[in-house]
């Protein structure tokens, strides 16, 4: 079960990636930086939100509140990967990490990483009352 836990949020990663590629290659010249990150932070919670919807029964767990516990896992997963990845492999500092953070410049990314916590419980909600 761990490792179907872990291999979900995984699979984030490069939708993640392929999201931030998408918002600066394209959506920046459209909208401009400060919507593009915002519309960026909304598609990327969506990604996420639909994605865990149509995996999370590969988990099988007995209730709800389990699923909360691998939301924890995702979010704690997604928030170490992003400090460790940012700051010791793309080297960059602290301040620029913390950014995201504060809600400046149309980011949203404390909301997205409410989504990614949230979203297994979410789903298996949908999926239990669907």
């Amino acid at each position: 079960m761990t490792f179907k836990i872990l291999l979900l949020w995984a699979a984030i990663i490069p939708m993640a990636i392929a999201n931030g590629i998408f918002r600066d290659t394209v959506l920046v010249r459209m909208l401009g930086q400060k919507r593009a990150r915002t519309f960026s932070g909304l598609t990327l919670s969506a990604v996420i939100l639909a994605w865990t919807f149509l995996t999370i029964p590969w988990i099988q767990l007995p209730g709800v509140l389990h699923y909360a516990g691998v939301g924890l896992v995702w979010l704690t997963l997604t928030v170490a990967f992003e400090f460790l990845f940012g700051r010791f492999v793309a080297r960059k500092p602290w301040p620029e990490l913390l950014r995201a953070y504060r809600f400046e410049d149309g980011d949203i990314w404390p909301l997205v990483l409410a989504v990614v916590g949230l979203s297994p419980s979410v789903a298996a909600a949908m999926r239990m009352f669907h």
